[in-house]
């Protein structure tokens, strides 16, 4: 089997060679503007990079929540999700919210290889072993609709940049959920409750890391790694790009 994931992700390696070269064309031939200033030619300044700062330490060593003290949070210590540990790169704000806007709702796919370096950087300080990557799935309806899955366009380059093979087959969402903008976390959690299922031929005693655009409460990625280990995970690791309050946010979907 690890024979099996060293070529999946040998030819991985090569598509994100040939994808990344297309990009560099197409941004010759239509320049791109930075999500944060609107600088023409680039696809993000390095003003608006170093105006991305990482979430504040201490956080809750489960579901990465700043504005902790090194212990777990109120809702970690009422409920612990199914993850091992959920990290976020920073706040949902700023240049980085315009960015996943453009990759969400502006059919700007490109985005989600200017903002995997994010999760690059934030998966080399944590001590995972890991085996392969996969995404929050889309139901069949939504994926129709917006024509791909935002998150596997962000999961795609990040696994190739950090060697690991990506499965898009490894969950699948079942049930077409309502959005979770405007519920409440208990609502979040009933609404995505048994919407997952996951593959066992695929995740069966391995390490996963699962990624998504946002996390708000971690309700759908922690419905995700129920799903998971379920089919067998041994451990179920999640990387968003932002982290969102639980209200007055348009884009937090966990």
């Amino acid at each position: 089997m690890k024979n099996d994931l060293t070529a999946v992700c040998q030819r991985q390696q090569f598509s994100y060679r040939l994808t990344s070269w297309f990009w560099n064309i197409l941004d010759w031939i239509f320049p791109p503007d930075c999500p944060g200033c609107e600088t023409s030619g680039v696809r993000f300044c390095e003003k608006c990079k170093d105006s991305v700062h990482q979430l504040p330490e201490p956080l809750c060593p489960v579901c990465g929540e700043p504005g902790q003290t090194n212990s777990l949070c109120s809702d970690c210590q009422s409920e612990l999700p199914y993850f091992d540990a959920l990290r976020a790169y920073t706040f949902f704000e700023g240049p980085v919210r315009n960015a996943l806007h453009r990759l969400k709702y502006r059919n700007d796919i490109n985005q989600g290889d200017v903002l995997s370096p994010f999760l690059v950087e934030l998966y080399t300080q944590q001590n995972w072993t890991v085996d392969l990557i996969t995404a929050v799935p889309l139901s069949k309806e939504r994926h129709r609709s917006r024509g791909y899955n935002q998150a596997e366009r962000i999961a795609r380059p990040f696994a190739a940049q950090i060697n690991k093979p990506y499965f898009s087959d490894a969950i699948q969402r079942v049930v077409n959920t309502q959005s979770q903008i405007d519920l409440s976390l208990t609502e979040r959690r009933e609404n995505v409750s048994g919407a997952f299922y996951a593959n066992s031929m695929v995740v069966g005693l391995k390490s996963v890391i699962i990624i998504d655009d946002v996390s708000t409460t971690g309700s759908t990625i922690s419905e995700c790694a129920r799903a998971l280990k379920e089919a067998g995970a041994e451990k179920v690791y999640a990387l968003t790009i932002a982290r969102a309050p639980l209200s007055g946010t348009r884009g937090g979907s966990g």
